[in-house]
């Protein structure tokens, strides 16, 4: 039912019958292509393991996600200095800049990464008054979304439910709560995500002119689906691209020196990828950036373009 790859250390293949034995410095992620019926809404399903009793690293700017947190606890600290607790299920909304967090282990979560039409269709809420931000599930999704946190948390420590069934349990709750989008509105999401897979560096400009609308009401709607303005969306995917190149050890002096060159110097690359990727270009192979690195991979990145609608 579900397509499946694995990174990570210590890759087991009986992942999804939660029997998969770690050592104590593992680290995994298990990506699930989503139900059909939700694949419009979420772009991807992953499942996070971490076995250190500890660990401090950076998130990078991401889409959207519902968390759910199976076994340790969790703080993330946005760039504005506040720090919420992550527990049961937590809506994580579009990144702006990279968030720090710091995992008590061992460390278990289920996450579904939200598509700018996902965001606002399960939640009704605009994604932009959410960015940067974590809140409690039950914040948009009422109490029964904490409900069944609990029964599925319990499930899987008991070993009663597998990540295939967890998976099944909140599909069949998320599209229950699906609200309808104009047309107009999806129309202009597909046209965002091809202008922002265009190029490294996309012209904000020739944005607005593929927009069958006005100035303000596309600055409005682009805010509402993907969390912020098209400059700073432009931004934060071109420096995502920077640092996965980067880390690509199969990354050709052509494809850096063409992602190098749509910024403005060293020190602006440096500093758009330290905010967006939580680390200077420097640091990206550093030894305490290994679940960054994880998130960042060419094989684990998901880039919008990924999914268009």
């Amino acid at each position: 039912m579900y397509s499946r790859r694995t990174l990570g250390q210590n890759v087991s293949n009986t992942v999804l019958d939660n029997d998969a034995e770690l050592s104590a410095d593992s680290m995994k992620v298990t990506q699930f292509a989503p139900p059909a019926a939700l694949a419009p809404f979420v772009t991807h399903v992953y499942f996070f393991q971490c076995e250190k009793v500890r660990l401090t690293d950076q998130m990078p700017a991401a889409l959207g996600q519902l968390l759910f947190l199976l076994k340790g606890s969790a703080n993330l600290q946005f760039q504005d200095g506040h720090t919420v607790p992550a527990k049961g299920a937590t809506i994580v909304g579009p990144g702006l800049g990279a968030a720090e967090f710091t995992f008590e282990g061992p460390f278990y979560h289920l996450g579904f990464a939200l598509s700018p039409l996902g965001f606002v269709a399960l939640t009704g809420q605009p994604a932009n008054q959410y960015a940067d931000r974590a809140v409690p599930a039950s914040e948009l999704f009422g109490l029964e979304i904490e409900t069944l946190a609990q029964a599925i948390t319990a499930g899987f420590a008991e070993g009663t439910m597998r990540l295939s069934q967890i998976v099944d349990e909140v599909t069949h709750f998320l599209l229950l709560r699906l609200r309808p989008i104009p047309n107009s509105h999806i129309q202009m999401i597909q046209t965002v995500i091809r202008w922002i897979s265009s190029d490294f560096d996309p012209d904000v400009e020739q944005l607005y002119t593929k927009l069958d609308m006005s100035r303000s009401t596309a600055a409005r709607l682009i805010a509402r689906f993907f969390g912020c303005a098209p400059k700073l969306l432009m931004r934060k995917y071109r420096a995502l691209r920077a640092a996965t190149i980067m880390i690509d050890p199969n990354a050709t002096a052509e494809m850096r020196s063409q992602v190098e060159s749509t910024f403005y110097d060293q020190p602006h690359m440096i500093r758009e990828i330290r905010q967006f990727a939580g680390r200077t270009p420097g640091a990206l192979d550093s030894s305490n950036a290994k679940v960054m690195r994880l998130w960042l991979s060419k094989e684990n990145y998901r880039d919008i373009e990924s999914f268009l609608g």
